[in-house]
């Protein structure tokens, strides 16, 4: 009766396993908060991923294919004409046949797709995947913003380098908001920031900051820009319009 037990079960888990879509069945990759994480994949290629990143692996012997859930990752992949390198994101993809670039998905659901060296093709799936809603191609140097409900930025000129940074403990920043330079900054601390005064969110800041020290950032911001003040209080960071001060106008620059 055991045996007979053991080969039923082991006849379901083989119809399971067999039947099971293809996420479940995944190799999956995840890196914690300021983790950061080299993955070489059966082809070769490689997927450095940033800090709170999960990457699936979903290729097999004749097809190259993976799912980016959710984080920030920096793609080498090796050319193969005739296995296309593709990535899912949510109701898009990204298909390379072999190139470096990065990919950064936002918690809001925003993608960020910066070409390094090659070309890269992007394309939202519309509710008949072979004809997609909207296709772009991007060259190395090229830079586009989107969500699923449609482009945020059309293909431009970036200097691919900035998006890459991060792999050096480096956020680069040009002429962002306070508000999305936090936004940012939560990415590396599993600390709350919090910015107490909205008068501040607007602030423009332009340069780089250390991912690898985010309260000697926080700091920093404050030398750098007088009326913002940071304490620390409940086990979170708190910035505040100093008081006596007005928030400027201008772009900080640093």
């Amino acid at each position: 009766a055991a045996l007979a037990a053991s080969a039923v079960l082991a006849t379901f888990m083989a119809g399971y396993v067999f039947n099971s879509p293809p996420h479940l069945l995944a190799e999956s990759f995840e890196t914690a908060t300021g983790e950061n994480r080299t993955i070489t994949f059966e082809d070769g290629s490689v997927a450095y991923l940033n800090t709170r990143t999960h990457l699936k692996w979903l290729g097999g012997m004749n097809e190259r294919r993976v799912a980016l859930l959710d984080g920030e990752a920096l793609f080498d992949v090796v050319h193969d004409e005739k296995r296309p390198f593709i990535i899912e994101l949510h109701n898009s993809e990204i298909q390379v046949r072999g190139t470096r670039f990065n990919v950064y998905r936002k918690k809001t659901e925003e993608v960020v797709v910066t070409v390094l060296e090659g070309t890269v093709e992007v394309q939202e799936l519309g509710q008949r995947r072979e004809r997609p809603a909207w296709k772009r191609e991007l060259h190395a140097g090229d830079r586009i913003v989107y969500r699923p409900t449609g482009l945020i930025r059309e293909v431009h000129s970036t200097d691919a380098l900035d998006a890459v940074k991060w792999r050096d403990g480096v956020l680069q920043l040009d002429n962002e908001t306070l508000e999305e330079v936090l936004d940012e900054l939560t990415r590396y601390t599993n600390r709350r920031i919090v910015i107490r005064d909205p008068r501040i969110a607007t602030i423009r800041i332009g340069g780089a900051l250390s991912t690898r020290d985010v309260r000697l950032s926080l700091q920093r911001l404050t030398l750098l820009e007088p009326s913002i003040s940071m304490s620390e209080q409940d086990g979170q960071f708190e910035l505040s319009l100093r008081p006596g001060t007005q928030p400027p106008v201008p772009q900080t620059e640093f």
